[in-house]
């Protein structure tokens, strides 16, 4: 594929992002231009891929074209660059992720970088900026067959709650998550008050076989933070 090609990808797929969400990454053109996977996405967002180029479908010398043509099409367009921390989505104290095999931190930075439009006010780009900055939420799944806890080796039922993390497969207790409860969608109001008040929370996603994906079910949150939302709830 010629040069001339990438840039035209990657300059399509960068102006599609920015029409729909006001701001661009890296990431957000790689998936577009299909040179990365949401699945593999999301295993290095878990921490089970040591750094991202390494799921990404194309050689080095590929990515650095579409990462230059990436940064030149942000800088003909004004836009505000801005730098945003990616976490891992693991149990325990916060890790960044790693994006390239040289970890050079000019390439790192590179990653990191969004492109906020510069139509949005100042009041939207912060808050556009506080979003992308939040730490990624814990994830439990809600799962359709049988399965086993990894480390204390529990039968793990159809319907019964998961937890994964790296190669690992753990039930809630083991997971650190068994002192929550469940709280179902359907609610926007007590889900979102209860979210606040809950220290501790995670999603419920539950896969669909019809619509080949997986669907957040509700959270699990701590019984406290769901007493506090509904006793307000009921004033």
């Amino acid at each position: 594929m010629s040069k001339q090609t990438i840039e035209q990808r990657v300059r399509q797929a960068a102006e599609k992002v920015l029409n729909e969400q006001n701001y661009v990454s890296a990431i957000d053109v790689l998936l577009e231009i299909s040179y990365l996977q949401y699945a593999h996405l999301d295993d290095w967002r878990k921490g089970q891929v040591p750094y991202l180029e390494s799921v990404i479908q194309v050689n080095l010398d590929k990515i650095s074209m579409a990462m230059k043509c990436f940064r030149e099409w942000a800088e003909q367009k004004n836009l505000k660059a801005s730098e945003t921390k990616y976490l891992a989505r693991t149990r325990g104290p916060k890790r960044e992720l790693r994006f390239s095999k040289s970890g050079h931190p000019t390439i790192e930075k590179a990653y990191r970088t969004h492109y906020l439009s510069p139509l949005l006010s100042e009041k939207k780009q912060q808050k556009l900026q506080e979003k992308l900055d939040k730490p990624p939420e814990q994830v439990v799944f809600w799962i359709i067959k049988n399965s086993q806890c990894s480390q204390c080796h529990k039968e793990l039922p159809e319907g019964s709650f998961l937890y994964k993390e790296q190669d690992q497969v753990l039930c809630l207790k083991c997971a650190g998550f068994d002192d929550l409860v469940y709280l179902g969608a359907g609610n926007a109001t007590l889900t979102r008050r209860t979210k606040q008040y809950s220290k501790k929370y995670a999603v419920v996603v539950k896969f669909s076989r019809t619509r080949k994906r997986y669907e957040r079910q509700g959270l699990l949150v701590e019984a406290s933070a769901l007493q506090q939302a509904e006793n307000e709830l009921e004033k």
